[in-house]
């Protein structure tokens, strides 16, 4: 048989959600049946050694189309044309234009897949973002069934915001952001090495794993984190990851007085495991096309506690809330946890909801080979 080859765009070095759910999907996939090659506009990506390691090729493009469309056009264009791809797989947040779609039109492309990341529009700056939307708005109401053959989204609420009114709902596919579930199950041993490793063995441990940036909204996870610990003496917040906006959130510590309370992990290659040293998992993000990092703390036993405007396809267990912006109502749960509770074993309760990779890779398989 022979393989079918797959254009995966774009990834960033951020590695990020999108980022990572691409390259997550091809480590599962059967490499008998499928190749795979990503694409970035990133200068460099720190983990391509990673991506060589997959059996998977890594393209680069020069430039944004914003910065230069004609060799943006050019990338692309020789790109496809040297690949002799069967799909195109096209990572969305939000709509600038529909270059890459009618490229991979113009070269025959059989299958192009246009698949919805996200419910708003990632920009820091009002002024931007408020123009970005409204962009993104108009390309809304242009696009239409002849750019693209499959339509996928990670939630309804991500299917909403990329495809307009004019698209039937039965052409999107829900494809849902699933995870290696056994590395996340709650461990014990794991748990206290980590602990110990950490230096918050005796501490009541609430954790985020995110970006710094606008989205994650981290200005206010500090202040719930400042009102909660006055209340629980050995409380610790443990941030994950790194991005433009974290010496914002340094200097916000700072004037809080908290800075000695909050360990700022960067990035790991080993969440599944700080996740076992954590005791509540907050994500107080002000926008998510899902929120895969809460299966992955559900995976882990973890109590989470999320903004409201997280779509609710990741009430998959018993131990989620969702809360409003109120710092008192966030505070309060998390005092509640702080009581204690017990970790169970989430594996069959994820998997029977659809997040199991293991299983769900065999739903991307079939996307591919239709």
């Amino acid at each position: 048989m022979e393989k079918v080859k797959v254009f995966q765009f774009p990834i960033r070095n951020s590695n990020g959600g999108i980022t990572h759910y691409a390259v997550n999907n091809w480590r599962y996939m059967d490499k008998n049946k499928f190749e795979c090659d990503f694409g970035t506009v990133s200068k460099h990506i720190d983990f391509e050694d990673e991506i060589f390691s997959l059996g998977a090729g890594l393209k680069y493009v020069s430039c944004y189309a914003e910065e230069n469309e004609q060799r943006f056009i050019e990338d692309i264009r020789r790109i496809l044309i040297d690949g002799r791809y069967d799909a195109v797989h096209l990572h969305t947040s939000f709509w600038k234009s529909f270059l890459v779609e009618q490229i991979a039109i113009d070269c025959k492309i059989p299958k192009i897949i246009v698949h919805s990341h996200s419910t708003k529009v990632d920009v820091q700056d009002d002024a931007q973002r408020i123009d970005a939307e409204k962009i993104h708005n108009i390309r809304k109401a242009e696009f239409n069934t002849s750019l693209a053959t499959d339509l996928c989204a990670c939630s309804k609420d991500a299917a909403d915001w990329l495809f307009g009114e004019q698209i039937p709902r039965e052409r999107i596919k829900i494809m849902n952001n699933a995870i290696d579930v056994d590395r996340f199950i709650y461990n014990d041993d794991i748990r206290n090495r980590y602990r110990k490793e950490l230096g918050v063995e005796d501490c009541f441990v609430i954790g985020h794993v995110g970006r710094m940036a606008y989205p994650k909204n981290h200005e206010f996870l500090l202040d719930v984190f400042a009102d909660a610990e006055k209340r629980i003496p050995n409380a610790r917040l443990l941030l994950i990851g790194d991005g433009p906006l974290k010496d914002d959130i340094v200097k916000q510590a700072e004037i809080l007085g908290i800075t000695d309370k909050i360990i700022f992990a960067g990035h790991r290659n080993d969440v599944n495991n700080i996740m076992q040293a954590m005791d509540v998992f907050c994500l107080p993000s002000r926008f998510e096309g899902l929120g895969i990092v809460l299966v992955e703390a559900l995976s882990a036993g973890l109590k989470c506690i999320a903004s409201n405007v997280v779509p609710r396809e990741i009430d998959i267990s018993d131990n989620i809330s969702f809360l409003p912006f109120d710092k008192k109502k966030w505070s309060d749960m998390i005092i509640d946890f702080s009581k204690g509770y017990s970790r169970l074993d989430m594996y069959n309760i994820i998997t029977e909801a659809g997040y199991n990779i293991k299983y769900q890779i065999k739903e991307v398989e079939k996307l591919y080979l239709e």
